[in-house]
């Protein structure tokens, strides 16, 4: 049969996503559920930002806080006339760093999503956050980079393939929404209730 030959590369590519998936500290991602959950509870927005593929698990992620998980959210990396306006006046270091600047409240929340945790337009939004006291969670790969160390929780894929990391993430993410949906981590469904009215 056509294929056949191919199903051990297969089954070793699956066999590999779900080990990568593994590595991911549940504790990390429990805390990252509570954080989202205390942000959801005061009426904060959730923001999430990312770049090339993480962007567009950045924008999924945001879409999904809000239908499934009850929570305001926007994400950062969608409205490309800001983005390019900032890039253009400013530089492309700050396309994130500016909305937040603009947007943010203490009461809010941040999702940054980046393979590296090093791009210098997610540090310096992450900076931003930082000094407006805004919590923030990295959904991040090899090591954490730079955001690791200015980011409230990270959670981080042990991999150096881009792939299995910008996957990994896509899978964080559902279970962050998820959580939210069915309050599984942290604070009890009655006050979620209360404030989503």
């Amino acid at each position: 049969m056509a294929g056949t030959n191919h199903d051990g590369a297969l089954r070793a590519w699956l066999d590999e996503a779900a080990s990568v998936v593994r590595t991911v500290d549940s504790a990390a991602v429990g805390r990252a559920v509570r954080l989202l959950s205390e942000v959801r509870v005061r009426s904060g927005v959730i923001y999430t930002a990312g770049n090339g593929g993480s962007a567009t698990t950045a924008s999924h992620l945001a879409l999904d806080l809000q239908k499934a998980g009850g929570a305001r959210a926007a994400c950062l990396s969608d409205n490309v006339g800001l983005i390019t306006a900032w890039g253009n006046d400013a530089s492309f270091d700050r396309v994130f760093a500016e909305q937040l600047e603009t947007l943010g409240t203490d009461r809010d929340g941040l999702v940054v999503i980046s393979v590296s945790g090093s791009s210098p337009n997610i540090i310096a939004l992450l900076e931003v956050a930082r000094r407006k006291e805004i919590a923030a969670v990295g959904l991040l790969g090899q090591g954490g980079g730079r955001a690791a160390a200015l980011v409230d929780v990270a959670v981080t894929v042990s991999s150096g393939d881009y792939g299995w990391v910008e996957s990994a993430h896509v899978v964080l993410h559902h279970i962050l929404t998820y959580a939210l949906r069915d309050q599984v981590v942290g604070m009890p469904r009655q006050v979620t209730r209360a404030a989503n009215r």
